[in-house]
């Protein structure tokens, strides 16, 4: 039986998507991918993640490699960027509705720190019992390390808890169920899809 809802953020509570992200600092395509190669998937990005590095840092990582010809773009990209991305409000009505009918509601999720000082007093995250963030333990998805933390932490059984995660490389759904966590990936920013994952699961809102 269900008694917990682990959300992911990205993707799931917050609308992730980079393209959109992106537009609100250029058009061009020569900076658009330079902030896909040389932000989104360098290393610092992970690096944040795990909360190794701050911001600035990158920035100042990324500005060298790159002999500081981006140097306005990535410092306004890196400082603003999270800003950009809306609450998926129908989401968080779901979550809402879960949590009146006496679901337990966690986070799981990979994280910056200052992304998430930036959305932590959303009454999304009043909902939530427990909250895991990759930049706050220094770990993230999708090693099983992380998932045994929450368990631990709120001290949950696996079989009772529920995963809602959008990674479209299945790992993070896939070491959840590993180690007993229902779940499967949805697809992203859907609040239909979250409502058909928990119908999946005996769930009705």
């Amino acid at each position: 039986m269900i008694k917990n809802i682990i959300f992911d953020l990205g993707n799931v509570i917050i609308n992730y998507n980079q393209n959109k992200i992106i537009n609100n600092f250029t058009q061009k395509e020569e900076e658009i991918k330079y902030i896909y190669d040389e932000i989104f998937h360098a290393p610092e990005w992970t690096l944040m993640d795990l909360g190794d590095i701050t911001n600035d840092k990158a920035i100042e990582i990324i500005n060298k490699r790159n002999q500081f010809k981006y140097e306005t773009l990535t410092q306004d990209f890196l400082h603003e960027w999270y800003k950009k991305q809306p609450i998926n409000r129908d989401i968080v009505e779901i979550a809402k509705i879960l949590k009146n009918n006496g679901y337990d509601l966690f986070v799981l999720s990979n994280m910056a720190n200052q992304t998430y000082e930036y959305f932590k007093n959303d009454e999304f995250f009043g909902l939530c019992t427990g909250i895991v963030i990759s930049a706050q333990e220094h770990i993230k998805k999708p090693d099983e390390k992380v998932y045994k933390l929450l368990l631990d932490r709120y001290n949950l059984n696996a079989e009772e808890c529920l995963f809602i995660d959008d990674d479209d490389s299945g790992k993070n759904y896939e070491t959840a169920n590993r180690i007993g966590i229902k779940g499967r990936r949805i697809i992203p920013n859907k609040a239909d899809d979250v409502k058909k994952l928990l119908l999946e699961f005996n769930i009705k809102i």
